[in-house]
């Protein structure tokens, strides 16, 4: 049953590490144009993708504090209040809380990969963090294959060189007479070095089951984390469709790329 808890950690992270245009409180009201400081490239340009480098190096020292403008938090550290989880497939029944959710590292990634494709409305990003560090509060309560499962601590998790490769495609759409895009397709692949996790007050607060099962997640964490692969995989496209879309519906696609 352990590889659940394990399940529910990697998601929580997955959610971190992909909410920051979905959680960014936006303006105060709708920004009529982009903001000054962004350098817009232009989509026939034959240097795009190093222009596209390049403005995206420019706003890196901008994303420690957050950028409203476009929806982009503060990521050092990264706050998430509250996420919920719930699960209740076959013989899996799951509800998990973690609150006060923090996670750090998030600025120190090394850019891969930054492609435009405009012909195909296809956008590649993919990014390595050397390390990333998420303390929570968690609550788990449930039960697998008819054994109860119980936990209510704190949490720690600490993973290495993750990297995760995004592709998007999208479609254009007329809207108040100008060109916007909707993001259609979104593939997420990610891979990671090492994990290591430490579960306070498992099995309210029996220190000897609690040890056995920090043990078994840092000594599997390979097995378990291709066993919830699928689900965390999805977890991250559905996040992603989201957050994009929320840009992409407050700027058009020729104030974003214009020809």
């Amino acid at each position: 049953m352990n590889q659940y808890c394990l399940t529910g950690l990697l998601l929580v992270l997955g959610v971190v590490l992909h909410v920051e245009w979905a959680t960014a409180k936006p303006p105060n009201k709708m920004p009529d144009q982009l903001p000054s400081f962004l350098k817009v490239c232009h989509r026939n340009a034959p240097d795009l993708d190093t222009c596209v480098r390049e403005s995206y190096e420019e706003l890196r020292p901008r994303l420690i504090e957050g950028i409203p403008e476009l929806y982009i938090p503060a990521m050092e550290p990264l706050v998430v209040p509250q996420v919920k989880m719930d699960q209740d497939s076959g013989a899996i029944y799951l509800h998990s809380v973690y609150r006060n959710v923090k996670v750090t590292g998030i600025s120190k990634h090394t850019v891969n990969e930054l492609r435009l494709e405009p012909s195909k409305l296809k956008f590649i990003l993919s990014l390595t963090f050397p390390k990333l560090h998420m303390e929570s509060d968690y609550s788990i309560k449930g039960k697998i294959m008819m054994m109860p499962l119980l936990g209510d601590g704190h949490c720690n998790v600490d993973l290495v060189n993750i990297t995760m490769r995004t592709e998007l495609i999208g479609q254009e759409y007329k809207k108040n007479g100008a060109n916007f895009l909707k993001i259609n397709t979104v593939k997420v692949k990610y891979e990671l070095s090492d994990v290591h996790i430490h579960l306070d007050n498992l099995f309210n607060g029996d220190k000897a089951l609690g040890d056995r099962m920090n043990e078994f997640l840092n000594e599997n964490w390979k097995a378990l984390a291709e066993e919830v692969r699928p689900l965390m995989t999805k977890a991250l496209v559905d996040i992603l469709r989201a957050s994009v879309d929320k840009l992409f519906a407050s700027f058009s696609y020729d104030d974003l790329l214009p020809k």
